[in-house]
């Protein structure tokens, strides 16, 4: 029998999913450093074989980002105490269809005084036939 979580854990994980579901929504119809604002200042990002440290440096590359319509779906979260470990698949529709892409973004949120925030992403692309 599964155990019934608690009223912390459970405020803890909607306040996770709130910040995964922002990503999202604030890259589309937020100003950038809104967006910035779901992160740590010492949060690492890892894209394309990149890996950004900092707001600072993921401000830099990620703003020149192509546009378009982020679909954040499904997330696991696995809370242990002031740490969460997460992965959501996704799916990108860019304004130019080039840029389109889906997989899935594994991530660290960290409880701090402000709140849950991203402490470390990597996105993993989900490889097609022609890739």
């Amino acid at each position: 029998m599964t155990a019934i979580p608690d009223t912390a854990t459970i405020a803890d994980r909607l306040a996770i999913r709130e910040v995964l579901d922002e990503y999202c929504l604030r890259l589309e119809l937020n100003a950038f450093e809104e967006w910035l604002d779901l992160f740590t200042i010492d949060a690492v990002y890892e894209v394309y074989g990149k890996t950004l440290a900092g707001r600072e440096a993921i401000a830099t590359m990620l703003s020149r980002a192509p546009h378009g319509v982020h679909i954040g779906g499904a997330a696991r979260i696995e809370l242990a105490g002031n740490v969460a470990q997460t992965v959501q698949n996704y799916v990108f529709h860019g304004d130019n269809a080039k840029y389109s892409n889906r997989g899935w973004y594994y991530r660290t949120l960290v409880r701090t005084r402000e709140g849950w925030r991203i402490s470390h992403t990597r996105v993993e692309f989900q490889k097609t036939a022609d890739d």
